[in-house]
């Protein structure tokens, strides 16, 4: 089943409070603070755990976050469209999940919308660090600690039986993007080719790790991602314009 009632006023009322900072970006702190909490015990009534309360809790700062960087009129409506339905699918899979825990397709809602909670927030984070001049050792405690978390909620749903070792690869999946963040600081490209790049970059890594915990690590998968992520950031790069050095 798609279509849920309780999932769709939970992501109404994520439309209506995106829509207000859309209009008017001073309500930014307060809104931030009710969608944080309602999607804090929203998605712990819905999924069951707290365990699903990792990605929609994480997703309003990230769309927020993105929202205020994004100028025309238009581009706002689509993207709290785009991101209303990414949270709904969130929810739909923390439901999922929690009736049938072997529900594949609610495992991909899942990391679509772990994939979009991560670019959003790697390019907002990286947007909002060069417009408004963030230390960069801030811009990777938050690279750290958001891939910590998101990882950790992806992970654990493929491997449940080990709490620890899900902990171990997802914070390690964290000092590696935030390394990342770090060899980022010195590329001449806008926040939306780098928050593409991080999203590759990451998506290789979460591949490797799922493939360990699901016993199909192999070397030819290994060269693969690495073919896949040099043909991958290399389309990106050659499509992107390259900002001057200063």
């Amino acid at each position: 089943m798609f279509l849920h009632f309780r999932i769709l006023f939970y992501s109404l009322v994520f439309f209506v409070g995106l829509e207000m900072i859309a209009m008017k970006q001073g309500l930014i702190f307060p809104v931030v603070i009710i969608l944080t909490v309602f999607s804090l015990w929203g998605a712990k009534k819905i999924g069951g755990r707290w365990l699903f309360s990792i990605i929609p809790v994480t997703f309003p700062f990230s769309s927020i976050a993105m929202l205020y960087l994004i100028d025309l009129t238009y581009g706002k409506q689509v993207f709290v469209f785009l991101g209303t339905l990414m949270y709904y699918l969130s929810l739909l899979g923390a439901y999922r999940l929690n009736n049938y825990s072997k529900d594949q397709t609610a495992r991909g809602m899942i990391l679509a919308s772990a994939a979009t909670t991560l670019f959003f927030f790697y390019t907002a984070a990286y947007g909002i660090y060069l417009n408004f001049l963030v230390p960069l050792w801030q811009l990777m405690i938050f690279f750290l600690l958001v891939t910590v978390f998101v990882s950790y909620q992806d992970l654990m749903i493929t491997k449940r039986s080990s709490r620890k070792l899900v902990w171990s690869y997802s914070i390690l999946l964290g000092m590696i993007m935030a390394e990342f963040a770090w060899v980022m600081n010195f590329w001449p490209f806008g926040y939306l080719t780098t928050g593409v790049i991080a999203l590759i970059f990451y998506y290789v890594l979460w591949d490797l790790a799922q493939s360990y915990f699901l016993n199909l690590l192999s070397r030819k998968r290994v060269v693969a991602n690495m073919i896949l992520f040099t043909f991958l950031v290399s389309l990106v790069l050659v499509s992107s314009r390259w900002l001057p050095t200063i």
